[in-house]
């Protein structure tokens, strides 16, 4: 995970530097107050949240400029798009209160040359824009973001090997990692209680007895401090007859920034999936737009077979989102400030075992199969074919429902004993065969016949014999329908070891099919 730090991003993009003494004024309980300040004006006294009297008896010299939230918003979307040649995956730093992206690199490090060139790339691409950055890469991104404080703007990347993150987290206050978190303040003055100072101390505490006396989120800073990665954003876990769960978005705009936020929102649901022993079979996508409406789109993705995985779960919902439709290119995309994800329907997880003999059985699964192709190709595109009654072949079958709700086929009957009644016996329960292959317009060819049928047929300028043949088999036009067609004359014939199905009718002879 590579994370961007940008300390003074709100006020650079307004062209000042780190030298100067600013601060960035918003009105915040209905009072004009210091939101964001550079570096220069934080070592002079002033903080955020300072009225902006205050701030001026503090320091008279300082300049406080309004803040421009829609330029603001612009620019950081901006940011992100640039970031993006880095990685599909890219997103704000969980519980960052400065400015701080995280990318994904787990997929495209090496294509960009190692950690480190994407690293110093990353350094390119914010410089461009006018910004100083700590860029730090490490197993998870809030371990990261408690490293790039010990960086300034401009330094050189901080590159974490993987499995080393408790070394080089050790000598870093608690407050790192847990002065953002939710619950951070009661948990800091709680360590310092009991004499826990920096992040080296808190690791060496037992497990068990800090999820006993702090609760789980202490417990996943924790993990973090002890060199573990905790990838999840904060996330609300709603309960009801089924499970639900929602994380803000900080004004999303893309596709990328929602799919960055899906991996720690199915872990929270699959946990609570696995403790009440359920397994998705309809999960539903719910999007809140930052509107005064609150505006909502929401999505059905339907899972071929029940999970709780959450790579699976995954794929399927990013596939869904590919279909989304965000907004008009030509309009200013609206933010959206909310991600949830609702059990619509849910089985018991009984498993799925695989055979151990068949190699066959080693590729996806075929419900998982119908699932992705209906999400990508439509509800429509999937069917079975179903007989329709029609005399004319290209016309006797319709696409129906599918997985087809026919589960068995009709009893046999007994053979009648009425001559009559066993003609039809015949011509209905033992149909000439039909070919596998059925063209969907027949394709005109030259026959020779003597007076037993056809003897001879034209294939691509060359005559060649039949070797076999059966037939014929006449099939009545439908002269009630206003396109109707000629009487056809069917043969089956053999040619080069190969089973065609033709006919003749008033316009010549054609080829109809092929028998497998």
């Amino acid at each position: 995970m590579l994370l961007v730090q940008l300390p003074a991003f709100r006020l650079e993009r307004c062209g000042f530097t780190a030298t100067d003494v600013v601060g960035l004024l918003d009105v915040v309980k209905q009072a004009a107050r210091l939101v964001a300040l550079t570096p220069s004006a934080a070592e002079l006294g002033l903080r955020r949240g300072m009225t902006a009297a205050e701030a001026r008896a503090l320091v008279p010299e300082v300049e406080l400029i309004e803040l421009d939230a829609v330029g603001e918003e612009e620019d950081r979307r901006a940011l992100v798009r640039a970031l993006e040649a880095l990685s599909d995956r890219v997103g704000p730093a969980p519980w960052s209160a400065d400015d701080a992206l995280v990318i994904d690199l787990t997929h495209s490090a090496r294509a960009l040359g190692g950690e480190e060139q994407a690293a110093r790339r990353a350094l390119e691409l914010v410089g461009g824009f006018g910004h100083a950055a700590a860029v730090v890469v490490a197993d998870d991104p809030r371990a990261a973001l408690a490293l790039a404080t010990t960086l300034a703007p401009g330094d050189e990347p901080l590159i974490v090997p993987a499995g080393e993150l408790r070394p080089h987290l050790a000598s870093l206050p608690v407050g790192a990692l847990a002065a953002h978190a939710p619950g951070g303040e009661e948990l800091l003055a709680a360590l310092e209680a009991v004499g826990v100072e920096t992040l080296g101390d808190f690791a060496a505490l037992d497990p068990a007895s800090v999820i006993g006396r702090y609760g789980a989120a202490a417990a996943r800073i924790h993990g973090v401090a002890r060199g573990g990665v905790d990838r999840r954003a904060p996330v609300e876990l709603v309960e009801g007859d089924l499970p639900s769960v929602r994380t803000a978005l900080a004004g999303a705009t893309t596709r990328a920034e929602i799919a960055f936020a899906l991996p720690g929102l199915l872990a929270v649901l699959c946990e609570r999936l696995e403790e009440l022993d359920l397994a998705v079979v309809r999960l539903r996508v719910v999007l809140h737009w930052e509107l005064g409406d609150r505006r909502s789109t929401a999505v059905s993705v339907r899972i071929g077979r029940p999970t709780r995985s959450v790579r699976s779960l995954e794929r399927l919902v990013r596939t869904r989102l590919e279909r989304l439709d965000l907004g008009s290119p030509d309009e200013p995309p609206v933010p959206i400030d909310e991600l949830v994800l609702e059990v619509e329907e849910a089985a018991s997880d009984r498993g799925w075992q695989p055979g151990l003999a068949d190699r066959a059985e080693g590729g996806e699964p075929l419900p998982d199969l119908l699932s992705r192709l209906s999400d990508q190709l439509g509800e429509q595109a999937l069917f079975s074919p179903v007989l329709a009654d029609s005399w004319r072949p290209e016309a006797s079958w319709a696409p129906g429902p599918f997985p087809s709700l026919r589960t068995a086929s009709p009893r046999a009957r007994s053979v009648p004993e009425d001559p009559v009644d066993l003609l039809e016996h015949r011509e209905h329960d033992f149909p000439l065969p039909r070919p596998t292959l059925l063209l969907t317009r027949p394709v005109a060819v030259d026959v020779s016949c003597d007076e037993l049928g056809p003897t001879r047929v034209r294939f691509e300028q060359s005559w060649r014999p039949i070797d076999r043949r059966a037939g014929p088999e006449r099939l009545q036009g439908e002269w009630w329908s206003p396109t109707g067609w000629l009487d056809r004359e069917y043969w089956s014939v053999e040619v080069d070891g190969r089973c065609a199905w033709i006919f003749r009718d008033g316009g010549g002879w054609a080829v109809h099919g092929w028998f497998d």
